[in-house]
Parts: structure tokens; sequence; C-alpha cells
């Protein structure tokens, strides 16, 4: 009985974190699956943002409301696939952390990390790191 019990916990758990991760990807018109983010960004040649975040994180929810939400922000970020999913989704290892948000900018080519950025940033900070991102994809080119 307590192993169905923990079960239960772990599979109501998984599914609030992939709701409210839902909801962050609707609300911002991201894509929910890094393996179609890799694809749409190959096909696009665009750089790939992948967004990671656990639920009941104050700081991803106010980096979304603060920065990722920003106007300015938007425009930065008008050439790259935008993906943004839970810590639990299914993606390489490679992406996995204990720091929430976690932010990945990546060559769609080869899938390797061009920035990593985690916690929350403001938006003059992310500004940079997009920047940086994109140059870096730019020179492998």
């Amino acid at each position: 009985m307590k192993k169905i019990v923990i079960f239960l916990c772990l599979f109501a758990g998984s599914f609030l974190f992939a709701n409210e991760a839902h909801d962050l990807a609707t609300e911002l018109h991201y894509l929910e699956s890094y393996k179609q983010g890799v694809q749409t960004a190959k096909k696009e040649h665009k750089l790939m943002m992948l967004v990671v975040v656990e639920d009941g994180c104050h700081w991803c929810k106010k980096f979304k409301r603060t920065t990722l939400s920003d106007e300015g922000i938007k425009q930065e970020l008008q050439g790259v696939v935008k993906v943004l999913v839970d810590r639990y989704a299914n993606m390489p290892q490679k992406y996995e952390s204990r720091f929430f948000p976690m932010v990945y900018f990546i060559d769609p080519k080869t899938q390797n990390i061009l920035v990593k950025s985690y916690g929350y940033k403001t938006k003059a900070l992310f500004r940079q790191e997009i920047q940086k991102a994109t140059k870096k994809l730019n020179s492998l080119e």
C-alpha cells in the first residue's frame, strides 16, 4: 500500500510540474518540446533557446513576468526558436540542472551549448546573453 501511495504522489507531482511549465510556455507562445525545438531550429537555420523551469519556482515566474514578457526582449528573440520545458521533460542529460530558471542557447546543428545562464536575469543582462549567443552562432557559420 505504501508503494502505491508513493507512486501516486510521484505521478501526480510530475503532472503538476508539466502543467506549470505548460502554462508559462502557452503564455509566452514558446514550443514545449526539446525535440520539436531542435527540428524547427535546424529547418529554419535559427538559434534555439531552451528555458528549463521548475514547478513553484518564484524566480522562474519572475523571469517570465519581468524579462521574457518584455517587448524589447521579445524583439531580441524574434530570430530565435524558443522552447520552455519543465525540468522533468524528455531532453538530453546535458541540460539537467539544479538551478532554475536555466536557459541554454543552443546551436541546432550540433546541439552544443553556446551560452548557459541560470537564475533570474534582468532585461539588460539577458539581452547581453542573447547577443552573445547570436554572435557565437554567427561565428560558427
